[in-house]
């Protein structure tokens, strides 16, 4: 059996060209009227007044420091347990990230850390979601707001969660999702920026096509880039969004399942799910700690043999990557959970539809090799 990590669960190409079809043939095949209707639904989704498509995430985090003003220099407060973009899009605007410790059950970013962290240099707040559950929300906009900081939120891998009842993406001044293949809800390519602040949406609707002038476009009036989603991805996208509920109610009983089985194994653990927030169900992760009969390195090469891929994830933490030791950094004096958990975490093969053959194969080469 050869089990990939990712699959996305892909809406019928007959139904992707129902719905774009009338862009395709009048050519309308970039921020049509099916990019509309995806902004209109994920408004919808999420319970916010805005929501501006993207080619990418990625592009909306580097646009959201032009967007909030942050000058050069200012040191933004991040995770070092996280994907590479949340801190790589930093760098891009002249920003120096600050890394923070995650919280050792949930690992996500640790509140106390953030604060303990700030500095009268710090320019923002940035929260993620990991694995897709959200971080401790309140917590953060707790400190956002008595140290008078803007905060917005990376819930690239969040899309479906939900926070004290709330679906993700109106906290803060905005978040933004991804909707890669990797994704519970996928474009293809794309993502999505959320946000109640009508000037900031209209900010970022400009500074996606260049930073065009919105009434003729003839005129830059921000330093924007090309992230603009096409009507055909808008079309995967907005499928898939229709099918979100669908999408994580799979990805958690598959989930339940991984736990039931695996997180009782000596020497492993999984993420905890505190009763305040629940999880889009992204990724699911094994830790395998130094007791456990094998090393999560040896499990990771084992699964390899057995045709079962796997992710060390989040790994190496990113303030040990190459690349921000060539760019000016602030690192925790604390990152003692951040440095575990990334030693420990393996990403098991998870798609919304996993079968529970492939499921069941992969606990069984685990089990042998941890029971």
């Amino acid at each position: 059996m050869q089990l990939s990590i990712i699959r996305p669960t892909l809406p019928s190409m007959s139904e992707i060209m129902q719905l774009v079809g009338p862009s395709w043939d009048s050519g309308s095949i970039t921020l049509g009227p099916t990019v509309k209707l995806l902004e209109e639904e994920a408004c919808q989704r999420t319970g916010t007044k805005y929501s501006v498509a993207l080619s990418t995430c990625t592009a909306g985090l580097m646009m959201i420091p032009g967007a909030l003003g942050l000058p050069r220099g200012k040191e933004v407060i991040v995770p070092s347990f996280t994907f590479a973009a949340t801190a790589q899009a930093l760098l891009w605007n002249g920003l120096t990230p600050v890394f923070c410790d995650c919280l050792p059950e949930t690992c996500t970013i640790d509140p106390v850390d953030i604060e303990r962290n700030l500095s009268p240099n710090t320019g923002a707040i940035c929260g993620v979601s990991v694995f897709g559950l959200p971080p401790d929300n309140e917590a953060l906009l707790d400190v956002a707001d008595r140290k008078g900081l803007p905060i917005y939120f990376d819930s690239a891998q969040g899309l479906g969660a939900t926070y004290q009842d709330r679906p993700l993406g109106g906290f803060g001044l905005c978040e933004v999702f991804s909707m890669s293949p990797t994704k519970v809800v996928t474009a293809v390519e794309g993502g999505l920026l959320t946000t109640n602040d009508r000037a900031l949406a209209e900010r970022i609707r400009s500074m996606r096509d260049y930073g065009k002038d919105p009434i003729n476009g003839e005129e830059m009036h921000h330093l924007g880039l090309s992230a603009r989603m096409s009507e055909l991805h808008a079309a995967v996208g907005l499928l898939s969004l229709r099918m979100m509920d669908e999408l994580v109610k799979a990805r958690m009983e598959l989930i339940a399942i991984y736990r039931d089985r695996l997180s009782t194994l000596p020497g492993c653990w999984v993420q905890k799910f505190p009763s305040d927030r629940t999880t889009s169900g992204n990724y699911f992760v094994l830790f395998i700690t130094e007791s456990a009969r094998a090393s999560r390195d040896e499990v990771y090469q084992a699964l390899r043999v057995a045709g079962i891929q796997t992710k060390r994830y989040f790994y190496p933490p990113l303030h040990e990557h190459t690349l921000f030791q060539q760019f000016p950094k602030r690192v925790s004096s604390n990152l003692r959970h951040t440095m575990k958990i990334s030693r420990e975490g393996l990403a098991l093969p998870l798609y919304s539809h996993t079968t529970l053959e492939e499921i069941n194969y992969v606990c069984m080469q685990v089990e042998q090799l941890l029971g």
